[in-house]
């Protein structure tokens, strides 16, 4: 009976292993809690959608493009408009193929239902034509020389499935069809979220990793902690002192970083107050803002030492350090370094003086100068920059507490204009231009715009600026408006720069190989939503085990 015993469990052992799927788990993106949401149209969509479920046209690393729903394209010479060569043979997850109808519907909704455009693509895109099962024309309002790349965060969308939903926009989307690798929602709750292979992905053999795994991470500490204990495969995480942190604990635990974006403070130029906008729209109170603060005793304090203070006024990121000329990279530095004393000149210029003894200035008007600068909740480094910022801004008699949201309601009330100051980071281009577009263009100020111009700051010349950068094709000509740019948001001290956030990744080859390091390239991508080539690092992954089959 013993005997029969063991061979029977001897004979299930490879039936179990061969179910057991090749789970990658991954955090990227803080949350006290998930909502099934997976409208890739919507600002809160989960950080599994875009990319996971709806695979990209094409994905571009360092200008480079690496092709998926798309296998190449045309500009047209007057650079009015792109022809797109799409893959043959893709399916949706639904088993309907792929198609130009796809695309077409997809692009064409920008303009149709402009709330669905979250990233002001519709702009360019006067008309979209079919030109056969797999070629689709793009018409542009406007010629732009970097089309392609903004076409490379497009969204598509199975036609056959979206055409019949009423109120897209609200439309949580909870069964997604899609193109991408991991459409099978396995297991989903408020606190796990389990998306399995799509049984119609058109690079199943490339494909390694038979399912994704998300759990909830509310805080940045709760993060490190589980980071430490292996529980993931594959982070983004400020961790304080990485090396005794984190990397001692295994020769499999690795990590890579480099000074990244920008840590800038923002002003909000809609503030429903007007005396406290008339304060913001004075460029003496940004500069004296700037200016109260020791930068690198911020970076010391809140991000333990691991950051660059900023090296422009404009926030231009220090690895562009080639794309400004010396001459203007000098001319405000001035503003962006430690000037007590200058900074408490220019609020006594302004009127703003302690008229009640009690150490914090208020308005000409003899009421009290209060302000408040929000930060998300479990972001421990945004939490603690903005307490040190607003200890230093004291020293300048400006009485200013911190308010951490959850956050949504961060991005809600910067959406809203429903704050005082805040403080972000932006996203990281292959060029200056993604992070001056992001941060200062105009048409990002609506309220389905990502949070990074909510400052609500307008300037017509920076907007043509913008618009020049798209119509030049020589590095040149494009260095030449990035310095134009770079000297006409530096004089008017738009935001306050701080410093770059180092750009960390964590990742274990515990459980997997494959990562972009051991193949000889410079960086393993962040796993973050806004991280296209998350993509493709995740399809060079495979286990580091090969389990049994059946």
């Amino acid at each position: 009976m013993l005997l029969r015993f063991l061979t029977l469990c001897f004979v299930l052992v490879p039936t179990i292993s061969a179910a057991m799927p090749n789970t990658l788990t991954i955090i990227p993106e803080l949350s006290n809690g998930f909502v099934r949401n997976y409208n890739p149209f919507r600002s809160d969509t989960l950080a599994t959608t875009h990319d996971f479920v709806y695979e990209p046209l094409m994905v571009f690393d360092n200008g480079t493009p690496h092709f998926r729903l798309a296998e190449r394209y045309v500009l047209s010479p007057d650079l009015t408009g792109i022809t797109l060569y799409l893959r043959d043979g893709i399916t949706w997850s639904d088993g309907a193929p792929f198609s130009s109808d796809d695309v077409v519907y997809s692009l064409s909704l920008l303009n149709k239902q402009p709330e669905l455009d979250y990233n002001s693509l519709g702009k360019w895109v006067e008309r979209v034509e079919k030109r056969g099962k797999n070629e689709v024309y793009v018409s542009l309002s406007q010629p732009n020389a970097q089309i392609a790349e903004r076409l490379a965060d497009a969204i598509i969308v199975p036609k056959h499935k979206w055409e019949t939903i009423k109120g897209k926009g609200s439309y949580l989307n909870q069964h997604p069809v899609g193109t991408g690798p991991f459409t099978t929602i396995k297991a989903f709750s408020s606190n796990n979220i389990v998306q399995c292979r799509n049984p119609h992905y058109w690079q199943q053999d490339a494909l390694k990793v038979d399912c994704i795994r998300y759990p909830t991470v509310r805080t940045n500490d709760e993060l490190i902690s589980r980071l430490s204990s292996g529980e993931f495969d594959w982070a983004s995480a400020f961790i304080p002192d990485i090396e005794r942190n984190y990397a001692s604990y295994s020769r499999d635990y690795h990590y890579y970083h480099q000074p990244s974006t920008i840590v800038s403070l923002l002003f909000n130029f809609k503030h429903a107050n007007p005396d406290t906008q008339a304060v913001f729209n004075d460029v003496r109170f940004r500069r004296a803002v700037s200016m109260s603060l020791s930068r690198e005793l911020l970076i010391d304090i809140a991000v333990f030492g691991q950051g660059q203070k900023a090296m422009f006024a404009s926030g231009v990121e220090s690895r562009f350090e080639d794309w400004i000329a010396p001459s203007a990279a000098e001319q405000h530095l001035y503003y962006i370094r430690k000037h007590t004393k200058v900074a408490q000149r220019l609020l006594d210029e302004m009127g703003l003086a302690d008229t009640n003894g009690d150490g914090y200035r208020e308005l000409p008007s003899g009421k009290p100068l209060e302000l408040s600068i929000i930060a998300p909740s479990g972001w421990s480094d945004f939490t603690s920059a903005a307490n040190v910022i607003s200890e230093m801004m004291s020293t300048a008699g400006l009485k200013v507490s911190v308010k951490e949201l959850p956050y949504p309601k961060y991005i809600e009330d910067m959406a809203l204009a429903n704050y005082d100051i805040s403080i972000t980071n932006y996203p990281s281009g292959n060029t200056p231009f993604l992070y001056l577009n992001e941060a200062f263009n105009s048409d990002y100020q609506t309220p389905s715009s990502p949070r990074f111009a909510h400052h609500f700051y307008k300037d017509e010349v920076i907007d043509n600026l913008l618009s020049d950068f798209l119509l030049q094709t020589t590095p040149s000509a494009q260095r030449d408006v990035v310095n134009k740019l770079h000297l006409r948001i530096a004089e008017q001290q738009i935001t306050v720069p701080l410093y770059y956030k180092l750009e960390t990744v964590e990742y274990t080859s515990t459980r997997y190989k494959g990562w972009h390091t051991e193949r000889g390239k410079p960086a393993v991508p962040p796993i973050w939503p806004t991280e296209r080539m998350r993509l493709i690092q995740l399809l060079d992954l495979y286990p580091t085990e090969t389990r049994v089959s059946e």
